[in-house]
């Protein structure tokens, strides 16, 4: 049985939606200019500068991004593997080497930190 704060459910139940649309997400390129400035927006001030500081040679920043955040996952849970991200919510799924599924949330304001966990069956 699962066993999760009520808090988590609204971010599960809107990352359910995004995995759903993944594939037509995944041809648009990571979103129009408009909605990387509102993503970067998000950002700790510090946080933001070292984005854009990386954003180079080819690096957009939502890429940039995405590296940092699974940085800061391997460390946490090292050999898992990134099955989904939803950085508007600040919620990704991995799968262990177990081959166990756990939704963790992250803080965009604290250094794309994990601040939390559940394990999904």
């Amino acid at each position: 049985m699962l066993h999760c704060p009520k808090m988590i459910w609204p971010a599960l139940a809107g990352f359910a939606l995004v995995a759903a649309a993944l594939p037509a997400a995944a041809q648009s390129s990571m979103g129009s200019r408009e909605f990387q400035t509102a993503e970067l927006n998000e950002l700790a001030p510090d946080i933001r500068a070292e984005v854009m500081r990386r954003a180079n040679e080819g690096n957009t920043p939502r890429g940039v991004l995405e590296v940092m955040l699974l940085n800061a996952m391997q460390s946490r849970f090292p050999a898992s593997r990134i099955v989904a991200i939803d950085m508007g919510r600040g919620v990704a799924v991995i799968q262990t080497p177990e081959k166990q599924l756990k939704a963790l949330t992250f803080n965009k304001q604290q250094g794309l930190q994990v601040v939390g966990e559940v394990v999904l069956q």
